[in-house]
């Protein structure tokens, strides 16, 4: 049964999402702008319904296990399809194309990948920091998420390694400065290797820092449809109370990041609500551990400078199954 507050919550929603496409001033009439859009609000909402159904099964501890338990299956099964797709080049396994290194396998969308594997990990890792044992799961995660090559999975690694860094004082441990020495040492002795191997596999990357600078490569260029697109909203399509309530005709009203995407849908008042419904629903359960809590943060910084995060009903499948594992060990 759905709570009386997540009712209201998604009434409150559903009304700002109708009073938004009323106020929009686009040449297409209400009716149209209302069905074209729908499909983003449901997306949007579905997580909490997702979240919700999970949590109102019975024998729910049981049920995440096994879901958790087919999860991981389908991640090694995946894992085999990266590693053909790495050996013998097949481009049905390629995450983008082949100016971009990258296999995500079985999985082909490049954001349900990065996505389903940040995920992924933080489960990997939380179970080693509990238990301090590595096991299958947690090598072929972490092997898999640094071959599929997304800047997503690279940043929140990089994020995630900080953290570890500190955690287990890596610092004071002289096994750290013989890797780092070795690793220094083989790119000074290799250098030329690896600025080839760099070009060839990040030529994409490269080409876009030389003529437009970091933050554009490191955002795909949507730092470029970010400016372009709030100048569409603000100048062309919104009256003031758009600013309050949102207004987003996703087929023009899209950055593909996902906060910004969330403001131009929801509006200021709308996008509080919101996060407040996801923080109930699902970051709370993220609060009793400090590796978690630090962990969904690097997973909302990540998610700030790409799309899809609050808007793909495959992902949000994944996330509720991790976070209803994270629940049976929070004492929220």
């Amino acid at each position: 049964m759905i709570p009386f507050s997540l009712i209201k919550g998604l009434f409150v929603l559903g009304s700002l999402f109708v009073l938004s496409q009323f106020f929009i001033n686009t040449d297409i009439p209400f009716k149209y702008k209302l069905l074209d859009n729908s499909l983003y609000f449901a997306k949007y909402v579905f997580i909490f319904l997702m979240a919700v159904y999970v949590t109102g099964i019975e024998d729910s501890k049981e049920t995440i296990h096994k879901a958790i338990t087919l999860i991981l299956v389908f991640l090694k099964i995946n894992f085999v399809a990266i590693l053909l797709g790495v050996v013998f080049k097949i481009d049905l396994f390629l995450t983008y194309g082949h100016n971009r290194f990258g296999y995500d396998g079985l999985i082909q969308i490049n954001s349900h990948a990065s996505y389903i594997y940040c995920f992924a990990t933080i489960y990997v890792i939380y179970n080693f920091i509990k238990t301090k044992k590595t096991t299958l799961d947690f090598w072929v995660i972490i092997l898999s998420s640094l071959l599929i090559g997304t800047k997503t999975l690279y940043l929140f690694y990089a994020l995630i390694g900080c953290y570890l860094f500190f955690y287990f004082k890596l610092y004071k441990k002289l096994v750290f400065y013989i890797f780092s020495f070795g690793l220094i040492s083989f790119i000074i002795f290799y250098n030329e290797n690896v600025i080839t191997f760099l070009n060839t596999h990040f030529r994409a990357f490269f080409k876009l820092y030389y003529e437009c600078g970091f933050f554009t490569a490191i955002t795909s260029t949507r730092n470029l449809l970010l400016v372009e697109t709030l100048s569409l909203a603000f100048n062309e399509y919104w009256v003031p109370l758009n600013y309050v309530i949102g207004g987003s005709f996703f087929a023009e009203l899209r950055t593909e990041m996902a906060f910004i995407d969330l403001l131009l849908f929801w509006g200021i008042l709308g996008t509080i609500l919101y996060l407040y419904l996801y923080y109930k629903h699902i970051i709370r359960y993220y609060m009793h551990h400090s590796f978690l809590k630090y962990a969904i943060v690097s997973v909302m910084v990540t998610a700030f400078l790409g799309g899809n995060f609050f808007t793909n009903a495959v992902i949000a499948i994944y996330i509720v199954v991790f976070t209803s594992f994270f629940k049976l060990n929070s004492k929220v």
